[in-house]
């Protein structure tokens, strides 16, 4: 049995702007993010060498050390280089936005055919959805492109607590107006 009242087309407006919204504070306000990101000693250096060397924006890796080593200890670097800038902050935040809202939609759909959800149930499976975005979504940059690991833990611990929070809510914002099924 279905939760009629469970739309994804609200569920993607409710659970994608909780889940944004606790990633804008997570990044913004909590200092954990900023303590896995490490300053560049000369970032105008940095600049310099990457106008010279790349001639478009793109992602580059140098796995060996170009001096002829190809030990395991050799330096590796893997950069996302956007020649043009950053562009709109606008924009990106739209995005961002709009990605939540589209994992919140399929989310919803899946969560509406859930008979006799309760809250200790959304909470648990909106915590293992979020650990799946990590485990498969997140996780494998450590592993092929050697992240850190406190960045990317970080990730999934936002993904976790982001539809944790946005399942709970799913799960209940409908139900003064729609009860949702029992059980068999």
């Amino acid at each position: 049995m279905e939760h009629r009242c469970l739309s994804p087309w609200r569920g993607a407006v409710a659970g994608g702007l909780i889940a944004f919204a606790w990633s804008v504070f997570s990044w913004t306000v909590l200092p954990f993010h900023a303590m896995t990101l490490s300053p560049f000693g000369d970032p105008a250096a940095l600049v310099n060498i990457l106008e010279a060397g790349a001639a478009r924006s793109g992602v580059f890796v140098l796995a060996n050390d170009p001096k002829g080593q190809t030990a395991p200890t050799d330096p590796f670097v893997f950069v996302s280089y956007k020649k043009e800038g950053a562009g709109s902050k606008a924009a990106a935040v739209a995005l961002g936005l709009l990605l939540q809202m589209t994992g919140a939609f399929f989310w919803t759909w899946i969560l509406g055919k859930i008979p006799g959800l309760t809250i200790k149930d959304s909470a648990l499976y909106g915590l293992f959805f979020g650990l799946c975005i990590g485990a498969l979504g997140l996780l494998p940059g450590s592993v092929c492109w050697h992240l850190p690991w406190a960045f990317t833990a970080m990730s999934v611990v936002d993904a976790a607590i982001a539809w944790t929070a946005a399942t709970m809510v799913l799960s209940r914002c409908y139900a003064p107006t729609c009860a949702l099924p029992k059980r068999p």
